[in-house]
């Protein structure tokens, strides 16, 4: 028998379509081919071809997911970095003072949402955007008073 008049016959026995199948023995059931080959009666290639075929692997679908989770990151900071101007001067230039150190943490966030827009999300470099977020964060907490209660808190149970 072709693939064709294999896919026929399980379709019937099945009366659904064969993604739907194979959707619910590779991703719900969790089985491997020969078992999956086993319970539709078919030949272990032919269930092989066919979950390739509707990209029911597991490595497929995790491949698949990494793919949807990039296009989302495109669109993460597109409004973002239409109203960002990275040519207009710095307030606190040259200083030393914990107010520079805020604002040029801020304007690297602004760059690296620009560059993420810029480049589709694609732009390794904007890997260090967690870093500067998390380091204006730990400016808020330590302007806030939040971060010496934290260091008070864990002094006392050390």
């Amino acid at each position: 028998m072709k693939y064709i008049q294999y896919k026929g016959v399980v379709e019937r026995e099945y009366k659904k379509s064969l993604r739907k199948i194979m959707y619910e023995i590779c991703v719900v059931e969790g089985l491997n081919a020969s078992r999956g080959a086993k319970k539709l009666g078919v030949a272990k290639e032919v269930f092989v071809f066919w979950r390739s075929f509707y990209r029911m692997d597991r490595n497929q679908q995790l491949f698949d997911q990494a793919i949807d989770s990039l296009e989302q990151m495109e669109f993460l900071y597109l409004n973002e970095a239409k109203d960002i101007n990275l040519a207009r001067p710095l307030q606190h230039h040259n200083e030393k003072t914990l107010e520079g150190l805020e604002e040029l943490v801020a304007r690297m966030i602004e760059y690296y949402k620009y560059l993420h827009a810029e480049t589709n999300g694609l732009s390794a470099d904007t890997g260090n955007l967690p870093l500067y977020e998390f380091a204006q964060k730990l400016l808020i907490e330590y302007k806030s008073g939040e971060l010496l209660s934290e260091v008070e808190k864990k002094k006392k149970k050390a």
